[in-house]
């Protein structure tokens, strides 16, 4: 069965965004991606809505365009893995 992170997962790992992270707080969520590998892609996401919404300059003008699509396209995904564990 494929993991589904739950909202504790994410945001233990979302702490690796965080400029002020303490060591220890590093280790447990660097931990937690080794554990589960599939996390890295909650965090990729949660990094850019962060980049969206603080307006991250881009030079690239398509750059909330790419991350709207990865987000649609990831749960699209999730989706279709739903329902092929049915």
């Amino acid at each position: 069965m494929k993991f589904v992170p739950d909202l504790e997962s994410v945001a233990t790992v979302a702490t690796l965004l965080d400029e002020n992270i303490d060591s220890s707080t590093f280790d447990a969520a660097i931990k937690e991606l080794q554990t589960h590998p599939a996390l890295m892609e909650s965090l990729m996401a949660v990094q850019f809505v962060s980049d969206a919404m603080r307006g991250n300059p881009c030079p690239d003008k398509r750059y909330t365009f790419r991350i709207m699509r990865f987000i649609a396209e990831a749960e699209n995904q999730r989706i279709a893995d739903e329902q092929n564990d049915k």
